[in-house]
């Protein structure tokens, strides 16, 4: 490990790597970013234990359950269904789906890892996820306290890539990284990266922004982005589901074979499904009179015997493309 009497520079990591994915992607960064810069000590900072072996590869290895969540918080985020070639709306309605807002703990990490490296020079700040192939140190290297990313289309500033001068910045941002700003009303419905935005200019910390983008390498994806989410069949690849006031809404695309009609099982009841929509993919609102759905089965499509089990899925939301 490099020695660590002279505190100059060193980069540091904030990780919370419950899956083999996740640890295989930190181990990769923890690797090139050793390779790119041997000169420079590494800090990881864990929400979530990691092993001896990786703990070796670092020379600073903090460990913290500091893995917040609130039941009542969710980010939600939206697609939009678009042809191959990107000129019209498969369904013209926007499909929302939401992740657990785990925001806090992302800035209680950033302010966990500034304080235990307060007498360091100058931290470069990165998430265990974030692209790293083409950092450049001098990028990150001049007199302002802070140098951030912009986020895209938001007056924010993103929380996977940043420098800083650790006291200048605990005693004038981090500091405020508490419990009680987080749940600030003027706060409440703010993106992370909006909150960050705001906090930094009301500190008035001599910053500056770079204008090209960081991106990170595992994204919050809804499961219809993660390849075929319907079950191995000959007719069709991804769906959705949405049911809410006794309207189930049934949305299926990249289509195998032209499908006119479906019949599917709902609980106790079959209908024969008609297909609603005249562009290449299925559609169709079905007014349906019970409260609850437990089991949903497509039995035929276009006559065709078939046994395709279906799932309603909590956290995703349908509304049409312009209200």
């Amino acid at each position: 490990m490099i020695d660590d009497t002279i505190k100059d520079k060193i980069i540091a990591i904030t990780s919370y790597c419950d899956t083999a994915t996740k640890l295989n992607v930190l181990i990769e960064n923890i690797n090139i970013i050793r390779s790119r810069f041997p000169g420079l000590k590494i800090a990881l900072h864990a929400n979530y234990p990691l092993s001896d072996e990786i703990q070796k590869m670092v020379d600073k290895y903090f460990y913290e359950d500091l893995n917040y969540t609130d039941d009542n918080k969710w980010i939600w985020y939206w697609n939009i269904m678009m042809n191959p070639e990107g000129t019209f709306s498969y369904f013209n309605k926007k499909f929302f789906y939401s992740i657990q807002d785990s925001g806090y703990s992302v800035f209680q990490q950033i302010r966990a890892l500034t304080k235990y490296l307060i007498d360091y020079k100058w931290i470069l700040l990165i998430n265990y996820d974030t692209c790293v192939e083409e950092i450049r140190i001098e990028d990150y290297s001049s007199d302002y306290d802070l140098i951030v990313h912009h986020f895209p289309d938001q007056n924010a500033y993103s929380l996977i890539m940043m420098s800083f001068n650790p006291r200048i910045f605990f005693d004038k941002v981090a500091k405020n990284f508490t419990f009680e700003n987080w749940h600030d009303p003027k706060r409440n419905d703010q993106l992370n990266e909006v909150r960050f935005y705001n906090m930094v200019l009301e500190s008035n910390i001599n910053h500056f922004v770079h204008h090209y983008l960081v991106y990170d390498k595992i994204k919050n994806e809804p499961d219809y982005h993660q390849g075929s989410n319907a079950p191995v069949n000959d007719f069709f690849q991804k769906y959705l589901l949405y049911f809410v006031n006794n309207i189930l809404e049934i949305y299926i695309w990249d289509i195998l074979i032209e499908i006119k009609t479906i019949t599917m099982r709902i609980d106790d009841n079959i209908f024969v499904l008609v297909n609603q929509n005249e562009k290449g993919v299925f559609e169709h609102m079905l007014d349906y009179e019970y409260e609850k759905i437990d089991n949903i089965e497509i039995q035929k499509i276009n006559g065709t015997n078939v046994s395709i089990e279906l799932k309603l899925k909590k956290g995703y939301i349908v509304r049409p493309l312009e209200e």
